[in-house]
């Protein structure tokens, strides 16, 4: 193809457009299904049930997290001074092991030892 020659959209062939269901036809409104009906204010509205009471389907998520949580690991910041630091690094790089399984060795060990 030399330099002068110009393309135009129509040599290129494209895909169709997928169809979405949901954007072909507008959502309906519970006030377009009965005209004329004004809402009482003892009917519940859509509004009202999503930000209301939560749904079964978030309880049941909630639940599920929460069991979830029960095995999950906590962590604990603990502030060393440099001396300190270096030496746990040193020791974890010889005995060939990370240093915060030291730390959560030495914290069993711990409690352990005064009964907790």
């Amino acid at each position: 193809m030399s330099g002068k020659e110009v393309l135009s959209l129509d040599e290129f062939t494209t895909a169709p457009r997928k169809q979405r269901p949901g954007l072909a036809e507008p959502p309906v409104r519970r006030e377009a299904v009965r005209p004329g009906h004004t809402p009482d204010q003892s009917e519940p509205s859509e509004d009202r049930e999503e930000g209301g009471t939560p749904s079964e389907a978030s309880k049941a998520l909630r639940q599920i997290k929460r069991a979830r949580m029960k095995g999950a690991s906590h962590f604990v910041n603990v502030n060393l001074d440099r001396d300190t630091k270096r030496r746990l690094k040193l020791a974890s790089f010889n005995m060939d092991t990370s240093m915060q399984a030291i730390m959560e060795k030495a914290i069993r060990q711990f409690l352990e030892t005064n009964g907790y």
